[in-house]
């Protein structure tokens, strides 16, 4: 009896309220958000921390492909002897490590004005800024499900995946930012949000899913709008790099395939399905072609749901992101900011229709998984992260098959 209790109370998690996760966050904020900053720059010597690392990480990178792209030498950031030298310099000493920049040219337009700025200034605005933008969309994502919500700031400051992206100076907050201000504009403004939308062709492997979820409800006009977005900041991109970087990109462009099939990037901080599979032991070949397999089952089952249950547009967001974390191959942690979209829409259905058995520690588990994804998965041997997201996926599939039919407070139904 005593062991059923204890069962109950995990699987229904009834202690798990909205008083008690904003207390839950708040320890979250300083253990996981401030602390671990805090202890790397006291620790450090200056802001190179105590194993010759720039605070940032690959921020690094983006900042000295800003600093050759503003001295007119846009094409070195995609030439590892250039790029590895300009690093250097920034801090007038050799650093424990090389930042590769895999990015498209329409990437280098939204570094273009970094160096303009000291490198910790630098970093700090643009940390910031991209933070508070995500933090801010999010927020008016919960707001447009359920307008009388309160009490969301915290937990969304302290969400995991914001720091993780916040350490590594990553441009996570940013993607996160478009993802969110592109499905909130979906449906009042088609136009406005394919051109938000286009701007993830910044990291094209992030916008693998737009198209088709887009075209199978067909949001002709959204669809439109991306493609030209797109194909416009990408000519943009021309005019500041030249067909010389261009021409270095694509050179340079098998430095990342290298990254994934020799692990360049520790298997245990990649949360693909193909990191999954080779942890476990298969070789690149198997491991892509079951990559493939999951990813297009994962995509075609997205394409099913819309064109069965024509969700509203906001549960049509929740799956856009689930299943476009299960898309790319070269995933990496803190690429798990963007669960924090699908991640507040199950909370804001549970709140509306009641958490099913074991959907609330689901929730918890999904929300600390970018802090805890890397060093569970170095103690196991599990693909810990690749399981997750599969686990977010089908939960926001499972939810829109069975609440189809059930109006939700100032959510629309698509005009087809």
């Amino acid at each position: 009896m005593a062991l059923s209790n204890h069962l109950s109370q995990i699987r229904d998690a009834d202690w798990l309220n909205a008083r008690s996760a904003r207390l839950y966050a708040l320890i979250a904020f300083v253990l996981i958000g401030i602390l671990p900053i805090v202890t790397r720059l006291v620790t450090g010597d200056g802001l190179i921390d105590r194993f010759g690392v720039p605070f940032g990480g690959d921020y690094i990178s983006f900042y000295t492909a800003s600093k050759l792209a503003l001295a007119g030498h846009a094409a070195d950031a995609w030439r590892p002897e250039l790029h590895k030298a300009a690093q250097d310099t920034v801090f007038d000493r050799q650093l424990n490590g090389y930042w590769a920049f895999f990015y498209p040219p329409a990437y280098l337009l939204v570094c273009l004005p970094l160096a303009l700025l000291t490198y910790g200034w630098s970093v700090v605005v643009a940390m910031a800024t991209t933070t508070l933008a995500a933090v801010k969309l999010l927020h008016l994502w919960m707001k447009r499900m359920m307008p009388d919500i309160t009490g969301v700031w915290l937990p969304l400051m302290a969400f995991p995946g914001l720091w993780m992206n916040i350490a590594c100076g990553q441009n996570a907050a940013l993607t996160a930012a478009i993802m969110t201000g592109g499905c909130l504009l979906l449906q009042r403004a088609p136009v406005l949000s394919g051109l938000v939308f286009g701007l993830l062709v910044i990291k094209p492997q992030l916008a693998i899913a737009i198209p088709f979820v887009l075209a199978a409800d067909g949001r002709w006009k959204t669809f439109f709008a991306a493609a030209f977005s797109a194909a416009a900041l990408s000519l943009a991109a021309f005019f500041v790099v030249g067909q010389e970087g261009y021409m270095a990109f694509f050179a340079d462009s098998h430095l990342a395939r290298e990254t994934l099939d020799k692990g360049l990037v520790e298997t245990s901080a990649m949360q693909s399905a193909f990191a999954g599979l080779k942890l476990i032991g298969l070789p690149n070949g198997v491991a892509y072609a079951g990559h493939a397999l999951i990813a297009l089952t994962g995509l075609t089952w997205s394409v099913f749901i819309i064109r069965r249950y024509r969700p509203d547009a906001l549960s049509l967001g929740a799956l856009l992101v689930s299943v476009t974390l299960l898309l790319s191959p070269f995933l990496v942690n803190y690429d798990l900011m963007l669960l924090a979209l699908p991640l507040a829409w199950l909370i804001v259905q549970g709140a509306h229709q009641r958490f099913r058995p074991w959907e609330k520690m689901v929730c918890v588990g999904l929300y600390l998984l970018p802090a805890l994804a890397r060093g569970l998965t170095d103690m196991t041997h599990i693909p810990v992260g690749a399981l997750m997201v599969g686990a977010m996926f089908m939960l926001v599939q499972s939810r829109i098959t069975k609440t189809a039919d059930i109006e939700m407070p100032a959510v629309l139904k698509p005009a087809i």
